[in-house]
């Protein structure tokens, strides 16, 4: 296959290229190693992709895929790619209703997926009747005699050699704006609308990505944890689109929880966190080191106010920082901190999908983790812009990626322009109306501001605004990302629509329960117990006022908030699969906590 702008021909490439290298890498049961080279890597998915011909996949079928990520996930999306059909992404945690809609959304007639629970979904919606379905293949081997279910392993054993001359007619029939890949928005309202990905977008958004990092070309070979759902348009980036260029060692960790170990074991090159991954990072972190007593945390805390203040002049300066004090301060503390947590190799690390809290992002450059806070929508195949490497300007997200425009129209709603832009929505022609602006231009919905130098900063939503009684429009992004950098908090929620004031609802970080036990002066104690202890809520109220009220105009302030012994969830329904916050699911699911905040208002 020559068609190297695909992504199973550049699997093809590099199995000619280096075929004994190891491309996927994965853990098995007893914590050990399994490799796969480039050249297994192709010749599986071209087995898997005649395995599905002969199932009678058609060109341009719609196939669902839900699983943890693992070297079969992507395995099975590229096989689906190279018999040309069309991979359609399910998150996990969909319900039976949620994957249903998909699966016949893309009209699947073949859906894939990794285990008992996600087959048992499959199974269920074909008992209500909800999907109609002819065949299901499961990456693990399941103790399942239903007619229709068949495993990887004997869908790939059964690809015909016979059927070798079809599929590289497929893959050379293949053209440039030919849809490659469905990627659903999780979306906080609505239906979830399938972005058509193209071959010529993932490419585009590939190329550029290796533009602002060209060091991933030059590390033989760069390596990468994959963990974040590869159904999302930011993981697909890293993995896959760019992955594939960079011929990445690319590490497959199927659990969130298990993160930390998978660092220490690959130590990645890159990695690429959502906020809530970095909150959770910093919330551990803070507790180990808020732990050291007497010349050691003397130590700890001078080496990172050191490492901070380099980091912070050369940014400003765009000059490296190679001071005695920096250097002794990295061989001391530094060094040992990221080596801890497997992020010594780190070239770059980036995050996107929301605002990153100031504090965040100072508290890793202080252990010598610049984050690159880089901004981006499935509808732009993943990355509209990043920042400059070693040099981001806290606070934007950065510019714009090599052939990609940005603009801000009159009523200050980020427009975005380029290869990698979306023509639209499958069979939504009023949705796909709805993002197009004119000349090609689309719509994000985001608010933002672009400076003289083209730095973004995004300042809200267009759907997320609030408008007080007295009548002024108010992001809730800022505010929430002042409150998110108090100890301790989590996650912040402001609300405030048609009302005097904002007020806020808290989420406490278990994970940072001793950091913010030490700073408010009380013993560690349950999460329910410390949500409700008077002088941790005396804590807050004076951190809400000095990190978060007076940093911004009046009408902004909090005047009151509630703190939650619990911290909001996907599977409350609190939050999206990508993390973001469901505003109209907190409205209705904390009315009372809210109305509570506004007693005694007159009518």
């Amino acid at each position: 296959m020559n068609e190297t702008w695909t992504l199973p021909g550049q699997i093809a490439r590099l199995a000619t290229e280096r075929p004994d290298r190891k491309a996927l890498v994965e853990m098995d049961p007893d914590g050990g190693w399994i490799s796969t080279s480039w050249g297994e890597y192709w010749q599986t998915v071209r087995d898997l992709a005649k395995g599905l011909i002969s199932l009678g996949m058609q060109s341009g079928d719609g196939v669902a895929l839900v699983g943890n990520n693992r070297r079969d996930w992507v395995i099975s999306q590229m096989g689906i790619s190279a018999a040309t059909g069309v991979p359609a992404p399910i998150y996990v945690t969909s319900t039976v209703d949620q994957m249903a809609y998909i699966v016949n959304h893309c009209r699947a007639k073949i859906a894939i997926c990794d285990n008992q629970e996600q087959l048992h979904k499959y199974l269920s919606a074909l008992d209500r009747g909800l999907i109609e379905l002819e065949h299901i293949i499961t990456m693990d081997a399941l103790d399942c005699e239903h007619a229709m279910v068949t495993s990887l392993a004997d869908i790939i054993t059964n690809g015909s050699l016979e059927l070798d001359d079809e599929l590289d007619r497929r893959m050379a029939a293949v053209e440039p704006d030919d849809l490659a890949l469905l990627v659903y928005t999780s979306g906080t309202t609505g239906v979830p609308k399938g972005a058509k990905f193209t071959h010529r977008g993932i490419d585009a958004m590939g190329q550029a990505f290796i533009e602002i990092l060209p060091q991933m070309l030059e590390i033989e070979p760069s390596r990468y944890v994959s963990y974040l759902p590869l159904c999302h348009a930011a993981e697909q980036t890293a993995t896959n689109f760019t992955g594939l260029r960079a011929a990445s060692e690319t590490y497959f960790c199927p659990d969130l929880a298990k993160i930390k170990d998978y660092l220490v074991a690959a130590r990645p090159h890159f990695f690429f966190a959502v906020p809530r991954v970095w909150e959770k990072f910093e919330a551990a972190l803070s507790a180990n080191l808020s732990a050291a007593t007497g010349l050691k945390e003397k130590l700890t805390t001078w080496a990172r106010r050191v490492e901070l203040d380099a980091a912070k002049q050369s940014m400003e300066t765009g000059k490296g920082v190679n001071t005695f004090k920096r250097r002794i301060a990295n061989t001391l503390v530094i060094s040992k901190i990221k080596h801890a947590i497997g992020l010594d190799d780190l070239i770059a690390a980036a995050s996107g999908a929301a605002p990153t809290a100031l504090s965040t992002l100072e508290f890793f450059a202080s252990i010598g983790i610049l984050i690159h806070e880089d901004y981006g929508m499935t509808e732009a195949t993943g990355l509209a812009t990043a920042q400059p490497l070693g040099m981001p300007r806290f606070g934007s997200v950065g510019q714009a990626l090599p052939g990609v425009e940005v603009r801000i129209a009159d009523d200050g709603e980020i427009l975005l322009r380029g290869p990698t832009m979306v023509s639209g929505y499958l069979y939504m022609p009023d949705e796909s109306a709805a993002l197009n602006a004119d000349d090609g231009w689309i719509r994000t919905g985001d608010l933002g501001a672009v400076d003289k130098d083209g730095f973004l900063s995004i300042t809200g939503r267009k759907k997320d605004l609030l408008i007080t009684a007295g009548g002024e429009n108010v992001a809730p992004a800022e505010m929430e990302n002042h409150l998110q950098g108090i100890p301790g908090v989590g996650q912040a929620v402001v609300v405030g629509d048609r009302q005097p004031y904002l007020c806020a609802i808290l989420a406490l970080e278990e994970e940072a329960l001793p950091y913010l036990c030490k700073a408010a002066g009380v013993p560690v104690a349950p999460l329910a117990e410390i949500a409700s202890n008077e002088k941790v809520r005396s804590f807050l109220a004076n951190r809400v006022e000095s990190d978060c009220n007076r940093r911004v105009a009046r009408y902004q302030t909090i005047k009151k908030f509630e703190v939650l012994p619990h911290m909001l969830s996907v599977e409350g329904d609190e939050l999206t699969p990508t993390l973001k916050v469901k505003r109209n699911i907190i409205n209705v699911k904390y009315k009372e906590i809210i109305d509570r905040m506004y007693v005694g208002l007159a009518l």
